[in-house]
């Protein structure tokens, strides 16, 4: 009998291609050798594919998506300038989006969508919401009270229908939470961590050429708001290791809850224990990648008879 070494590469494609459909081994394992017509057990073929998924790194990743928006101004009349309190009566014109940037993570391409010719937000908003829903999580910096709540208002303006909640990870709360930065601005956190800066503008006037269908004005906010997408995702990077994740990627693909909720990556160990007040154990571990979280003793112990494996 063959150990479970020799089995092909191609049968070893066809069971991780398999698995990511269904979880079932047994039944995998019986139609690779059906497949294949391959001489191996049932059980021998089982307990390789068992033991091969489980060191493999999690195959499917997770569609984190970076994005930033840039929003027209509002017009309302007043009859003095300075501090003060602006009623709806005085509001002229409402905010529109002139534009969306986006980009996945790890890819290159940075997705630009303007408003139309009529500065007209409705395509963009169709088309963005769209990409919205196939994201696991969503990131942003002020995201989660700026952009996504201007995007939702202006959908509800447009009777373009979005979800009422998405899985989101606010880096401008992270960054508050996490670390006691002189400021949390998105450019600053970028100088300060040396991953880059956002791009220079005239300032308000930009927006006043925009408005008024200056093109060449257009073309330089979609450039700074493209930057700024290339600085959210790099600004995430540097902060991962310190923070905790909204979204658990060992668990969204269906592995074991001790695997690196980030890269998903069996490649960790235990790197301290606490005990609450209240008398429970919590691992705390960390992986490869530098990413540390913990765990329970449940899942701890889950963790230690997969070693034993």
């Amino acid at each position: 009998m063959a150990i479970a070494s020799d089995i092909p590469d191609y049968v070893k494609e066809f069971i991780q291609v398999k698995y990511e459909s269904s979880q079932n081994i047994t039944a995998i394992s019986k139609e690779a050798i059906r497949v294949f017509d391959l001489d191996y057990e049932v059980e021998q073929v089982r307990k390789w594919a068992s033991r091969f998924l489980n060191q493999a790194k999690v195959s499917t990743t997770i569609k984190r998506l970076f994005f930033d928006i840039e929003t027209s101004q509002m017009y309302f009349r007043g009859w003095r300038t300075g501090e003060q309190y602006v009623t709806a009566e005085q509001i002229v014109k409402g905010n529109k989006i002139i534009c969306i940037c986006y980009k996945w993570q790890y890819e290159d391409e940075v997705h630009r969508l303007v408003w139309d010719s009529k500065q007209d937000d409705k395509a963009i908003l169709k088309k963005f919401i769209k990409v919205l829903g196939e994201a696991n999580e969503i990131i942003g910096h002020n995201g989660d009270r700026f952009d996504i709540k201007q995007i939702r208002t202006r959908a509800i303006q447009q009777r373009v229908l979005m979800f009422p909640k998405y899985r989101t990870l606010d880096t401008l709360k992270k960054a508050r939470a996490y670390f006691s930065f002189p400021s949390n601005k998105l450019d600053y956190l970028g100088n300060i961590l040396e991953v880059g800066r956002k791009l220079d503008h005239e300032g308000r006037g930009l927006w006043d050429k925009v408005e008024a269908g200056n093109k060449a004005s257009l073309i330089k906010m979609v450039d700074y708001c493209a930057q700024d997408v290339i600085l959210l995702e790099d600004v995430f990077h540097v902060l991962s290791p310190y923070i905790d994740h909204n979204t658990n990627h060992a668990v969204l693909n269906k592995f074991d809850k001790w695997r690196c909720p980030e890269c998903g990556s069996n490649n960790v160990s235990l790197c301290h224990t606490d005990t609450t007040a209240m008398g429970y154990i919590k691992r705390h571990m960390k992986c490869k990648c530098k990413k540390q979280y913990h765990v329970s003793n449940k899942t701890y112990l889950s963790y230690l008879k997969n070693l034993s494996k």
